[in-house]
């Protein structure tokens, strides 16, 4: 027993006397003369310039050096600069002068990363490679943790350029790999990362905070947390702002880090946004499964809460070829009117529930608008709605007689239909506001009717919408819409309201033309009128001796 204790104390002084004796060694170190041969090395290993301005340090409990001032270059183009860097290293190798790092600090790190027009990066180096197995001294880190962070990507084929502001990053178990070729596939780790901002020319991030584990180069970020997300669309003049995202990616992998992200990423998962808010839309709740392969992000099924109803569909982003294509697929049941007008600020003229109908498809062609590839269809449909603002088949009754209203001012019901489905593209809701919305208000003599049947349907391709059925029909009376809507210049291409008489055909029209802001109103026409006794005379001749009129409307609003 004896033997043993003494054994013990033998082993016990024996490694006090190697932790003493390093310790002494280490002392005897004056690193801040060893920096040309740190920087040298440092250099060797990554190919790039690396330089350490300020002073060096050493300590203990646990061993670390640390340096402030450092500059990491490449053909005289800075890449990194750093404040102050710790690195814990191991004390055995350290006596026997290798490094091992265990641990990394970085405090106030600046990262600027260029693309060149070449598709070269800054940190390339064809003439300097680092040397076989460079990155083993730092290639597992039991610990990294980045602080005051910027992080700046420079494209200088396109000029963009994008920054992340106030980065925090805590990463645990770091493993690269021996060699610098494929990190990002060979990556494993856990960490957190917190971002306040995030900057481009045409849309900003805020408060972003995100999970990330990965192993093996395939991610997990669950979740990744935005508190807010402002696009600017410079061409329109609006943003569209997204609040309180939440986002969980899952088994995320990267074909080919050397190409374009969009187009090498895949990964499933799901996202949550509280709103979205552009201008006159407003959209609450947006929730969908997410999933990206070989350049095709696809949300589906998608929900949200739009003017009172709920949203279903689903939405793509196909960016695997040179030209983007975006869908969506929508459709919203029982939408509350009144809520749609209020939403762009319109009078209270329509009440009741309706059904809207959006599939479009938008194709990106270098800086062209995208309104101009706009194609697809929206119908808004709708049973039993109330006019607050007249009785329509008393209006409609004398109207041969009194015309107190333009016949036009009912055909802001059906161009509400395609301004509502494309206003989140871009196309402001102007077109709805100068359809004259209020004059069935300002104009008529009040009172309240009857809508039974309404039903605006319209066919776009090219930006430019074609109403295919449009009509509205009360107790006794139809109006029908014709014409198109050019989205792209803003215009009224000849649209056309008139009421019908039970076979289809024009009793009166009226014409609208001209830009959205001030369009020009045509005269009221009435169909082979001269006088309200003429009138019906030559109404029964015609009826008499068998001449057919020339149908204006055909669709599936049936006659009262």
């Amino acid at each position: 027993m004896k033997a043993e204790r003494k054994k013990a104390l033998v082993i016990a002084g024996s490694g006090a006397l190697i932790v003493i004796a390093a310790i002494v060694v280490v002392l005897s170190i004056d690193i801040n003369a060893h920096k040309p041969a740190i920087e040298t090395a440092a250099s060797r290993a990554t190919g790039l310039d690396v330089r350490i301005n300020g002073k060096m340090g050493l300590s203990f409990f646990p061993v670390r050096i640390s340096a402030h001032d450092i500059h990491i270059a490449n053909k005289g183009e800075e890449i990194l600069s750093l404040e102050k860097i710790k690195l814990g290293v191991e004390l055995i190798p350290l006596m026997m002068k290798q490094l091992k790092v265990s641990s990394c600090e970085l405090f106030k790190p600046t990262i600027i990363i260029v693309k060149h027009a070449d598709g070269k990066f800054n940190f390339e180096n064809s003439e300097k490679k680092p040397t076989e197995g460079g990155l083993g001294a730092v290639s597992r880190l039991k610990k990294l943790r980045l602080s005051q962070g910027t992080l700046v990507y420079l494209d200088k084929k396109t000029g963009e350029k994008t920054e992340l502001k106030d980065i925090d990053l805590a990463i645990t178990d770091l493993s690269m790999g021996d060699s610098a070729k494929d990190i990002i596939k060979n990556v494993s780790f856990t960490g957190n990362l917190d971002c306040k901002e995030i900057l481009q020319s045409d849309f900003r991030i805020e408060n972003i905070k995100a999970q990330v584990k990965a192993a093996k180069g395939i991610y997990h970020i669950e979740p990744l947390a935005i508190g807010t997300l402002v696009y600017f669309d410079k061409k329109a003049g609006e943003q569209i702002e997204l609040k309180e995202i939440n986002l969980v990616i899952k088994d995320c992998s990267i074909a080919d880090p050397s190409g374009a992200i969009i187009k090498n990423i895949a990964f499933t998962g799901n996202l949550d946004c509280k709103a979205l808010r552009k201008k006159d839309l407003h959209i609450d709740n947006i929730k969908s499964p997410i999933k990206a392969e070989k350049g095709v992000i696809t949300l589906k099924p998608l929900t949200m809460d739009i003017f009172g109803a709920k949203g279903e569909g689903d939405a793509t982003a196909d960016k695997s070829e040179v030209d983007a294509v975006y869908k969506i697929n929508l459709k919203i049941s029982k939408l509350d009117i009144p809520k749609l007008e209020e939403s762009f600020g319109a009078n209270k003229v329509l009440g009741g529930k309706a059904d809207l109908g959006v599939s479009l498809t938008i194709k990106e062609k270098g800086s062209r608008n995208l309104i101009n590839s706009l194609a697809g269809t929206i119908s808004l449909r709708g049973d039993d709605l109330v006019l607050y603002t007249m009785d329509l088949d008393k209006a409609l009754s004398s109207y041969e007689t009194t015309q107190e209203f333009n016949l036009v001012d009912l055909g802001t019901f059906f161009v509400a239909g395609p301004i509502i489905g494309t206003v989140a593209l871009t196309v402001s809701s102007v077109a709805l506001k100068a359809y004259r919305y209020g004059d069935l208000y300002n104009k008529t003599r009040g009172g309240q009717g009857a809508i039974t049947q309404f039903i605006s349907h319209w066919q776009i391709k090219d930006g430019v919408a074609d109403a295919t059925d449009c009509a509205l029909a009360t107790h006794h009376n139809r109006v029908a819409l014709k014409g198109k809507l050019d989205l792209v210049n803003k215009r009224y291409d000849t649209v056309t309201v008139a009421l019908l008489d039970d076979k289809g055909c024009a009793k009166f029209t009226q014409s609208l033309v001209g830009p959205f802001e001030s369009p020009g109103v045509g005269a009221v026409s009435a169909v082979g009128s001269l006088g309200s006794q003429f009138s019906d005379l030559y109404r029964k001749s015609k009826r008499f001796l068998g001449v057919k009129c020339k149908i204006f409307y055909s669709g599936a609003v049936r006659q009262p």
